[in-house]
């Protein structure tokens, strides 16, 4: 009985490590629309950009960028 659970506790601590993973690496890349800190984190022509909702983001800086959140 010990061994089943000692099973089912390593299963979802797994599970729960699978499930973090993608949410850390989210807009981790730079590129236009990305989230950011500051200029440092988006790729070459990029600014970090303060956009309508609070957030920031990395944008061209050359009118008008729009990003589709969900």
């Amino acid at each position: 009985m010990f061994q089943a659970a000692s099973r089912s506790t390593r299963g979802l601590l797994l599970l729960l490590v699978l499930i973090a993973l993608p949410i850390g690496s989210c807009g981790s890349s730079g590129g236009e629309c990305d989230s950011c800190s500051s200029d440092a984190d988006c790729k070459s022509g990029l600014t970090c950009a303060k956009f309508s909702d609070g957030s920031q983001r990395c944008a061209s800086g050359a009118g008008t960028t729009q990003c589709r959140v969900r």
